[in-house]
């Protein structure tokens, strides 16, 4: 069976619909709220959670929370680049890195830095403060 979508990364970053009903709107639920539970989305889409886990792996092949967890980490990497960029030279150098990751983290929908930071090793292979040192913020 051909799969709707290839990677996490390629439906987050499309933007046409798939066609397929139950992905594209799983997705547009994904881009406008901040969930990281199938069974937010569930509730939102109105069916149960164990038969819009089911459809979607059919679907799709992976398993839905993996999808939301990374869809998150990389909205997580928009954030954080998109906020380092509105950043102005001199702020860059005193900016504290905690409390820029407290603030994204929170935009994604994770209780605390920490949470994030974990699902950061667990998917990027290093904490968020690693991978924003990696991407040009020191800490601070």
């Amino acid at each position: 069976m051909k799969h709707i979508v290839e990677s996490v990364e390629e439906m987050y970053h499309a933007r046409e619909p798939t066609g397929e009903v139950i992905v594209d709107e799983v997705l547009n639920i994904l881009r406008r709220y901040k969930l990281i539970y199938p069974e937010d989305v569930a509730l939102l889409m109105d069916v149960n959670p164990k038969d819009l886990r089911a459809a979607w792996h059919m679907l799709t092949g992976t398993k839905l929370i993996d999808v939301i967890t990374q869809w998150r980490v990389m909205q997580a990497q928009d954030w954080i680049r998109k906020r380092m960029a509105e950043l102005k030279p001199n702020d860059s150098k005193n900016h504290d890195a905690r409390k820029l990751l407290t603030e994204v983290a929170r935009r994604c929908g994770w209780r605390s830095e920490r949470v994030m930071s974990h699902i950061f090793e667990r998917h990027c292979g290093c904490s968020a403060i690693e991978w924003l040192a990696m991407h040009g913020v020191k800490r601070g």
